[in-house]
């Protein structure tokens, strides 16, 4: 029945897997697990041993036989279940910043001047002291070297023609951030100068779409993520008729359909959003952005405008934004990982994978068991299948424990072959 269910539905594709390992892992055996056989069991997580005493062999009978209790991390890599086991590393992420160049951009950020006052008389501009693009761009560019090296990176505007122009190809398109890349990203920014409307809502939609269609073509690989960057909302003047007559239609549409379609449509394309100076009347539009884009702090409330990244109340506007992007950086790190190849072993036996994660400097290996109680980010801790993809995601404490020791040595291994271990 679940096979039928996800030919018919094939946007279900992700929990089905999730829940075929689960059905497989708890009745490959032959019959129900039990607190003795489950991940839950002593030693089933924590890499040590279990009940029965030291010299117990964890992986009970012959090969291919369920394990008399759940196994440690060391009794799966060196059992007799254990058919290939395979090193792993983190899939990169990505993110699109999807940048705003309207003609407010080039006012000063306050104290000089306030943006409604600059935007109703250009002439209040000090041409001689920074505006908010040349701040925005200098602190984007010094935040992007902060990236870690493996980061996929991409660049659009809006405008793109002065006035209400949107394009669905990046003006610097998706590359891992080296140093070509750097370059790239530096000769788009610094050959940019702002102009025209707001086109918010149609540069998010292609930025959305963009993304989706490299997913599903294979070409980007992790999480993905928009990062959008404006100092307002949608501009009515770019609204398209064809699909809503005003910018609080447009936005309306944006929010109930195209957020939330983009974070839970399988591929997962999360939405960061920062306001620069001159968006203080577009706060609740742009914390509703992030909150249904799937960034928003728990505790933040949308009337109150305190779901985004808010730079309208800070001083030193500049440091403001590079806190924010360090902060975006850091929370955009991958916790992905590629399903592994079988090689000549056989068929991929989902109800008979296993990871482990040995942590630097010798540390003791630790099984991770599958966690499909909850969502991955609301309260999982272990690992589950990515929707729709070829991919393990570590969720919870376990994806901050490796990401915090990433770069130091430690090592991921998915173990093919002894029963998948549940958290139960």
């Amino acid at each position: 029945m679940t096979g039928a269910v996800c030919k018919r539905r094939p946007w279900l594709l992700g929990s089905c897997w999730a829940l075929l390992a689960t059905a497989l892992g708890a009745c490959a055996d032959g019959a129900p697990r039990t607190p003795e056989s489950g991940a839950g069991a002593a030693g089933g997580v924590d890499g040590h041993a279990g009940r029965g005493g030291a010299g117990v062999d964890p992986i009970a009978g012959s090969e291919g036989a369920p394990p008399a209790r759940a196994p440690n991390a060391n009794a799966i890599l060196m059992g007799r279940c254990a058919k290939v086991t395979v090193q792993s590393q983190l899939l990169p992420s990505n993110l699109l910043i999807v940048l705003d160049r309207s003609a407010s951009m080039a006012c000063n950020p306050p104290p000089i001047t306030d943006s409604p006052t600059c935007e109703r008389d250009t002439e209040r501009v000090v041409a001689d002291l920074p505006n908010k693009w040349e701040i925005t761009r200098d602190t984007l560019l010094q935040a992007l070297g902060a990236l870690p090296e493996d980061t996929v990176v991409g660049l659009s505007y809006f405008s793109n023609d002065d006035s209400c122009g949107v394009r669905s190809l990046p003006s610097v398109p998706l590359a891992p951030f080296d140093a070509r890349q750097s370059s790239a990203l530096r000769a788009s920014l610094l050959n940019v100068t702002p102009n025209g409307a707001t086109p918010l809502v149609g540069a998010t939609v292609l930025a959305y779409r963009h993304l989706h269609d490299k997913a599903l073509a294979g070409k980007i690989h992790g999480s993905k993520y928009v990062v959008l960057i404006t100092d307002g909302e949608q501009s009515d003047i770019c609204s398209d008729p064809g699909r809503c007559r005003d910018a609080v239609e447009c936005t309306r549409l944006l929010l109930e359909d195209d957020v939330p379609k983009a974070a839970s449509d399988g591929v997962g394309i999360k939405t960061f959003v920062i306001g620069v100076p001159g968006s203080e009347g577009a706060r609740p539009v742009l914390s509703a952005i992030a909150q249904v884009g799937g960034t928003a702090p728990d505790s933040c409330e949308v009337s109150k405008g305190n779901c985004h990244f808010d730079m309208t109340g800070r001083e030193r506007f500049g440091d403001g934004l590079r806190d924010t992007l360090k902060e975006i950086a850091g929370r955009a790190l991958s916790c992905e990982l590629p399903l592994p190849d079988p090689g000549s072993s056989g068929p991929l036996e989902l109800e008979r994978l296993n990871v482990i994660y040995s942590p630097p400097d010798g540390g003791e290996p630790t099984l991770v068991p599958q966690d499909s109680r909850k969502p991955c980010d609301r309260g999982a801790d272990g690992w589950q299948y990515a929707p729709r993809a070829a991919k393990i995601r570590l969720c919870g404490a376990t994806c901050d424990r490796v990401l915090g020791e990433r770069g130091r040595g430690g090592r991921l291994d998915v173990v093919l072959g002894c029963p998948v271990q549940i958290v139960q």
